[in-house]
């Protein structure tokens, strides 16, 4: 993607989605919104893609949330009143839905959208120098697109907290409460980025994107609904060529070669 806000670069099995706003702290607006939207619609496509990973230029800042100076071109803050569609909360539903492993690389402060972005993808791995927040209500806001993917990560009453005081997460603290996966020093980030990237690109392709499917579609299920909807979708799994491929490879003892169908 050239010079834009937004760099997509294909590293090994991962795609590797960068905001490069490092002079704003890679805060988000509609141009990173669409161009991150853009570069994961493009990784859906590309067979050689196998996870895609989320992360902000620099050392400082994944994503410090929402531009929120005076005029910001593009910010979250600024819109139509008559639109009820908002730039933000297509990014996260983008990121949720994607048919690939998508990993947050947390490599500096994440606050508001960031917060959001974090929660939207399957895993994350942040640097120990890092901060998680929702300052939103410091400057008489509140997180309303954000609400939502918070939700399905962090239990009410620590959810809660965070959106009317204001307060960030360490590091610590945001494993604590299975915000992200794993915490890391900044040295030794993107060896755990790598080693997941390894571990799943190792995996069947196809049983990934319909257990992905699956995983995200129950989730608003009653108890009933999801056991019905996972016994119809078994034996569709089960009918895959990378099944069939990974049955015969535990048969015979050898390493599976998948075809992603």
């Amino acid at each position: 993607m050239g010079e834009s806000v937004v760099q997509s670069q294909m590293r090994g099995d991962e795609v590797r989605i960068t905001i490069r706003r490092p002079e704003n702290r890679n805060a988000l607006n509609r141009e990173v919104a669409d161009g991150i939207m853009a570069a994961i619609y493009a990784a859906e496509k590309d067979s050689d893609c196998r996870v895609i990973v989320l992360t902000g230029e620099g050392d400082r800042a994944f994503c410090a949330g929402g531009d929120i100076k005076a005029g910001a071109d593009g910010g979250p803050f600024v819109q139509d009143p008559a639109d009820p569609d908002h730039f933000a909360g297509r990014l996260f539903e983008t990121i949720q839905a994607c048919r690939k492993p998508t990993i947050a690389r947390v490599n500096g402060v994440a606050m508001g959208a960031g917060a959001g972005i974090i929660c939207a993808c399957d895993l994350a791995v942040m640097a120990d120098h890092a901060r998680i927040g929702t300052p939103e209500v410091k400057v008489g806001l509140f997180p309303m697109t954000i609400v939502p993917p918070m939700m399905r990560v962090l239990p009410r009453r620590r959810l809660m907290e965070m959106f009317i005081t204001g307060v960030p997460l360490t590091a610590e603290e945001a494993l604590q409460f299975n915000l992200v996966n794993y915490v890391t020093d900044a040295a030794g980030l993107d060896d755990k980025v790598a080693e997941l990237v390894a571990q799943i690109a190792a995996q069947s392709p196809s049983a990934i994107r319909l257990g992905k499917y699956a995983c995200h579609a129950m989730e608003d299920m009653t108890y009933p609904q999801q056991m019905r909807f996972a016994e119809t979708l078994l034996p569709r799994v089960a009918q895959t060529e990378d099944a069939r491929e990974g049955f015969d490879a535990f048969i015979a003892k050898r390493k599976p070669e998948w075809t992603g169908r």
